[in-house]
């Protein structure tokens, strides 16, 4: 038989307490289909693709919200260079660096407002490391929610607003990459 101590006890209360006040899970509306970027791959004359994800920098004053949204705004980011993204072989590596992927809330008089900010880039290094050539994109968006819808129409209305972030990320890289990297982009067969 387990012997209950004071610090036990005290122990056991306390992760209860913790457990009570972290923030419910809110359920994920599952009619709400994955974002794909569907315009094809560019074949990238490197040898490998990393990924590079920076430190997180909290905004006061505002409320993160990666949590409210089925597609977060870090997973587009994510998503893009596995989808868009090939590694033909070559000598020199690429970098994707999220610089900045985030989503957070404000309340205001009429509801709430939600901004959402993505700055990526694909820099190209050689075999030393040193930076040959990049390309990037800073996709930011805002959302006002007037009064307070139902959490459905409410995660319907965050998932609007990460595709249409996702469509201007893939843009904006699209025209940087051909602008900025075209000797870095092998040509495709057909």
């Amino acid at each position: 038989m387990t012997r209950i101590t004071r610090r036990n006890g005290i122990l056991t209360l306390g992760a209860f307490a913790l457990g009570a006040c972290a923030s419910p899970t809110m359920p994920l509306n599952p009619d709400i289909a994955p974002i794909a970027f569907e315009g094809g791959r560019f074949p990238i004359k490197v040898g490998v693709i990393r990924l590079n994800i920076r430190p997180r920098v909290q905004t006061t004053g505002f409320i993160p919200l990666d949590a409210d949204f089925v597609v977060t705004v870090e997973d587009i980011a994510k998503l893009w260079p596995n989808q868009r993204l090939q590694a033909v072989g070559g000598p020199n590596e690429a970098t994707w660096i999220i610089d900045d992927a985030s989503a957070v809330s404000r309340p205001t008089n009429e509801g709430e407002a939600v901004f959402g900010s993505m700055q990526v880039r694909l820099v190209i290094l050689d075999a030393d490391g040193t930076e040959k050539a990049s390309a990037g994109a800073r996709v930011e968006s805002e959302l006002r929610i007037t009064g307070t819808p139902n959490i459905v129409t409410r995660q319907e209305m965050l998932h609007s607003m990460a595709i249409q972030m996702a469509a201007e990320l893939d843009k904006q890289m699209g025209a940087s990459i051909a602008r900025t990297l075209p000797n870095y982009i092998a040509p495709t067969k057909g």
